[in-house]
């Protein structure tokens, strides 16, 4: 077991080491696909990085739990085809998608289709295995090709992989397309066979769009450093704990001959037991001594390891890595740190509704984006929802009759109203009520500004009356 955590140990360090960091966008003349970095193995990287850091798959992990929030309001318990023949809910889709976005930043979704063409089939491919063939002459987008890149050693051709039967590719993003795709898939087949051997198209949905190819992640290079460094400090305090934390122990004997030393050296140890055995270290020196104290003598070797070491520049690191998934608040992370608030429930919730709004413009594009494949209405319950006061309608309201009041539209409105019930078109009751409810003034106020309508009698109707 030791040297298997000592194996993946070395492998970790050195699978980061290899590598350059830098994320550069080209393709290379005899390629077809388009690289993921220098290397081609930027994702494989970047979910290596993270998941040996704390802090960082802490902050990708509740950066994941704030853009799916509580899941769908509509539809979250509708069911649709997935791999291996099984059904998933869209929740569990949507949940798919956000595992991509919350480390890579993007994602790339199997679609497939019924006869008439509405998606019957979704599935999230795994992000570091989807590469993209360049376009073709006339600006066609190409299509993706699904592999273990990091076990590829020779040149990628996809002239080559079109004849090879096993290779998993898929047409772009295209639903105009279904009908010629599904021909060119199987020629001499009727529709049902067609439909059935169809492919499928691969939906490529990213949140940097500063980078047409491939999406970075949330981890910056500096912020693939400090998680790096992290990891490192962390293997660091492993070994010595596990090597050199404990003083070590060296016994010391004088004259034992060799039957005599293993005796010892087999009792000595079944002491210890096989936990403690590798602190002390024995040694036997061949001369005879009278002095029975002499015999056996006990050093110890002082540890220099410190457990304070790098404390604070691991806080630094920290930082660094959270400000990489959107400023996250450190109290969400570390809900241990004491802070200016320390770790009261109030200083949480404030937390929790500020990263709530950092990340609200995710859980908006994923509704966009799903509306999109099924076209139909999505809306994603936040982690948190927002209090509206119910003051803010009145403050509106009054708003609205203040300027309404000091209008020339408004003392017009008022002139008519009054003439209306001047003139018996309308009751004066009314007139009163809607004074009040458009204009915000009192009962009393509104019956002077109605006044009392004329009486039509008819000394009124004679000239000159």
């Amino acid at each position: 077991m030791q040297k298997a955590e000592d194996n993946l140990a070395k492998f970790t360090a050195k699978f980061v080491e290899i590598y350059n960091r830098l994320i550069p966008q080209r393709k290379e003349c005899d390629y077809d696909i388009y690289l993921n970095d220098v290397d081609n193995l930027y994702p494989d990287r970047l979910e290596a990085i993270e998941r040996n850091s704390v802090t960082a798959i802490s902050c990708s992990n509740k950066l994941g739990n704030f853009i799916f929030g509580k899941g769908f309001e509509k539809n979250f318990a509708a069911e649709i085809n997935t791999r291996n023949k099984k059904t998933i809910t869209l929740n569990r889709c949507l949940l798919d998608v956000v595992s991509s976005l919350k480390t890579h930043k993007a994602v790339y979704i199997h679609l497939n289709y019924d006869i008439e063409g509405k998606v019957n089939y979704f599935d999230v491919l795994e992000y570091k295995k989807c590469r993209k063939v360049k376009e073709d002459d006339y600006g066609n987008e190409g299509i993706i090709v699904y592999k273990d890149w990091s076990k590829v050693e020779k040149r990628f051709s996809f002239f080559s992989e079109r004849k090879n039967k096993k290779s998993k590719w898929f047409y772009p993003y295209n639903p105009g397309s279904i009908k010629n795709q599904r021909e060119k898939d199987s020629p001499k087949s009727n529709i049902k066979d067609q439909i059935s051997n169809y492919r499928g198209q691969v939906l490529y949905y990213s949140l940097d769009d500063k980078n047409k190819q491939y999406s970075h992640g949330w981890l910056n290079a500096q912020g693939m450093n400090d998680a790096d460094s992290e990891f490192r400090m962390s293997l660091y305090h492993n070994n010595n704990i596990r090597l050199g934390f404990i003083d070590k122990t060296i016994l010391i004997t004088n004259g034992l001959d060799a039957d005599s030393e293993e005796q010892f050296q087999k009792d000595f140890y079944g002491w210890l037991g096989t936990e403690n055995a590798g602190g002390v270290y024995h040694i036997n020196t061949p001369y005879q001594v009278e002095n029975i104290k002499s015999t056996i003598a006990i050093e110890t070797v002082k540890s220099s390891y410190d457990p304070k070491k790098f404390k604070e520049v691991l806080e630094d690191i920290k930082d660094n890595i959270r400000s990489c998934y959107l400023q996250i608040p450190k109290i969400l992370i570390n809900d241990k740190d004491g802070g200016i608030f320390g770790n009261s429930g109030e200083a949480i919730k404030q937390a929790t509704k500020v990263y709530n709004s950092e990340t609200a413009f995710i859980r908006y594009e994923l509704e966009d984006l799903f509306k999109k494949i099924f076209n139909a209405e999505f809306k994603i319950i936040p982690i948190i929802e927002e209090e509206v006061s119910s003051d803010v309608g009145e403050e509106l309201r009054l708003k609205s009759q203040a300027e309404l009041k000091g209008s020339v539209g408004g003392v017009s409105a008022l002139i008519e109203l009054q003439k209306s019930v001047s003139e018996g078109y309308t009751e004066r009751e009314s007139a009163i009520e809607i004074i009040k409810e458009i204009y915000g003034i009192n009962a009393d106020l509104a019956e002077k500004m109605i006044g009392q309508p004329k009486e039509n009698t008819d000394d009124n109707m004679q000239p000159g009356g």
